[in-house]
């Protein structure tokens, strides 16, 4: 059996006054644990909202990305009515200038020669969608919808003019052309 040791009065005060002082420092350690999850709660909720606010942004652009590509296929659909209505205009005009030369022609009259027409020549193509040979385009005028699309998802126009360069047809040599 073990002994008890006893205490005298001072040495129990002394004690009583340790084992307050561990309290207190316990509870202060749990208040400071409990402020420290209380900060990084407020970290995560001012986190949380940034995130949202960078979302809503991102919807923003996206919504305004639409709208401008709205815009510009409203245009392009205006240019192509306009070019419809002046190739129609061209072949009135040309349909007249026949039915004069088939008149002078019965009439016997001549006719003031023509300056031969100049043949356009399609220009070469600089881009090149890497995936699909048949979205090409020269570099002249608006970008086509393709090449903002590619931009858009991180793509340059350099891979696009490497991609014409590897894969746009090459003239077939003299030397190995049928004769």
């Amino acid at each position: 059996m073990t002994e008890l040791k006893s205490y005298s009065l001072p040495e129990l005060e002394e004690l009583a006054e340790q084992i307050k002082a561990e309290i207190l420092k316990r509870e202060h350690e749990e208040q400071e644990a409990a402020r420290r999850q209380a900060e990084e709660a407020e970290r995560a909720l001012r986190a949380a909202e940034e995130e949202a606010a960078r979302v809503a942004a991102a919807a923003a652009e996206a919504a305004a990305e639409k709208a401008r590509a709205q815009a510009a296929a409203k245009e392009r659909k205006q240019a192509a009515e306009k070019a419809r209505r002046e190739a129609a205009a061209a072949e009135k005009a040309r349909a007249a200038e026949a039915e004069k030369v088939k008149e002078a022609v019965q009439v016997e009259i001549p006719l003031a020669e023509e300056a031969p027409q100049p043949v356009t020549e399609t220009p070469p193509v600089r881009f090149m969608h890497p995936s699909n040979r048949a979205l090409t385009w020269s570099g002249a005028g608006p970008k086509p919808d393709w090449v903002n699309a590619w931009l858009a998802t991180g793509g340059t126009l350099y891979a696009l003019e490497v991609a014409a360069e590897k894969l746009a047809p090459k003239p077939i040599p003299a030397s190995l052309r049928p004769r």
